[in-house]
């Protein structure tokens, strides 16, 4: 061998061993499963490194944290590294810039309780940036009863849910709340303002993608995924939900609502908890935003299954201040003169595109036209890979007069049935965080203000 080759063939090697920040630098183990052991295993890690958790069960009084490292946390597998969790959770991750989030959470079994924290938080909401690169995969969450969230993104960070199994009883698989700093929770900056102003981007890697995951109720309904607030973005693919739906909370008092829902190629089969035998006939309620829903099997929700898009913000607790009311008063909605529908379209509603801050809708320059569409949905299983389909899957648009398939009075519908979208492309799947081929980061990645 050449000295040259020689000499550089050293200096690898020694790289590999010398623990330091390059990728894959080192495997680090910890003593047990416990908590402490963990913590301090991950304590010591530094961006490339994997920490593996040894088999074993634990119970955690506290959730292991970690700020602004791009590591890997593995288990055993699932059902070997088992964690149950107390009144906190299990992970927390906290990102501050775009740097250190390419972490990996993988291969364990998360029990116990899951009444209070999420069992995961991930949350960049101190930091005016839009972090990427995080991925939760390969274990199950294993939760017969209580509620909440199994994960909960908090700010504007993208990533992937893959792969994981969700044994749920009631609450939320996923929970996203994607507001950032600048959103203050008062006029003009309410919750997911800063998300809101982004462009809608679809079929980008600018969302949190959940998908090839299995969410099975135990005992009650469950939302495979939610919105509250702050403007979530989410694609939902290639996975399994029995007994429960997908939700996104509508705009209200001072929170943004789900900015962008891109559901297919799904299974949704309804059960007793959740599906036909207790009346509930939708596997969707979207009641914000805008996006698509093709290429569904949707099983066990009457015979006359339905999306539901809801704009909740006409009356009750959902008109209370600061927004109120979708009357025709309000400077930040549309405004546009429908007589059955006064203030429509109402600020975030279902039908209308992101791209706009709240101070420049209020300044006169409202949000545009991006109705949901719907279409090849049904209760075939080829469905899903866009094969045989009879497309039965409907829309319900509530309350009538402000969400509509047909137009109104300027010649906009806030969602069109059986019709795909023009222009749409679905992003690349498998996700290329799942394959290991990273895209670029999202276009949106930017310092609020600049």
């Amino acid at each position: 061998m050449p000295r040259t080759k020689f000499v550089l063939a050293i200096l690898f090697a020694a790289c590999a061993i010398l623990h330091s920040d390059l990728a894959g630098a080192a495997t680090l183990t910890a003593t047990s499963c416990s908590q402490a052991d963990v913590q301090t295993v991950v304590d010591a890690a530094v961006d490339g490194d994997t920490v593996t958790i040894p088999s074993g069960t634990c119970t955690w009084a506290a959730a292991v944290m970690w700020s602004n490292k791009s590591i890997t946390v593995s288990g055993a597998g699932i059902g070997q590294t088992v964690i149950n969790k107390g009144g906190s959770g299990v992970f927390n991750v906290t990102m501050t810039n775009t740097a250190h989030a390419s972490f990996r959470i993988t291969n364990m079994t998360f029990a116990g309780t899951v009444e209070g924290n999420a069992v995961i938080a991930l949350t960049s909401e101190t930091c005016n940036c839009t972090p990427y690169g995080w991925r939760i995969d390969h274990n199950r969450f294993d939760y017969p009863t209580g509620s909440r969230a199994g994960v909960f993104v908090r700010g504007l960070n993208y990533g992937v849910i893959d792969h994981n199994q969700f044994n749920w009883y009631y609450g939320v698989g996923t929970l996203i709340a994607a507001f950032v700093p600048a959103d203050t929770g008062s006029d003009p900056n309410w919750l997911g303002n800063y998300a809101m102003s982004q462009p809608l981007d679809m079929g980008t890697s600018n969302a949190v993608y959940i998908e090839d995951n299995i969410y099975t109720s135990n005992g009650a309904m469950i939302a495979a995924y939610d919105t509250s607030s702050g403007g979530g973005r989410a694609v939902f693919r290639h996975n399994t939900v029995t007994g429960g739906y997908y939700y996104s909370h509508w705009t209200r008092t001072n929170e943004i609502g789900g900015i962008l829902h891109e559901v297919y190629s799904n299974t949704f089969i309804g059960n007793a908890d959740y599906g036909e035998a207790i009346g509930a006939y939708y596997p969707v309620r979207i009641e914000a935003g805008t996006g698509v829903f093709f290429n569904n099997t949707v099983q066990n929700f009457g015979s006359s299954p339905f999306v539901l898009l809801d704009e909740r913000r006409g009356g009750g607790s959902e008109a209370s201040l600061p927004m109120g009311a979708c009357d025709g008063t309000r400077a930040w909605d549309g405004n546009l003169g429908d007589s059955l529908a006064p203030g429509w379209p109402c600020l975030g509603q279902i039908g209308r595109s992101p791209g706009k801050s709240t101070s420049a809708i209020e300044g006169g320059s409202k949000q545009v036209s991006s109705p949901f569409y719907v279409w090849n949905n049904g209760p075939e299983a080829t469905c899903t890979t866009a094969g045989a389909c009879t497309d039965v899957v409907g829309v319900v648009g509530q309350p009538s007069a402000y969400v509509k398939g047909t137009p109104h009075p300027n010649g906009d519908a806030d969602f069109v049935a059986h019709s795909a979208r023009p222009g749409y492309t679905p992003f690349t799947y498998p996700h290329p965080l799942v394959t290991g081929k990273q895209p670029l980061p999202p276009t949106n990645v930017r310092i609020v203000g600049q």
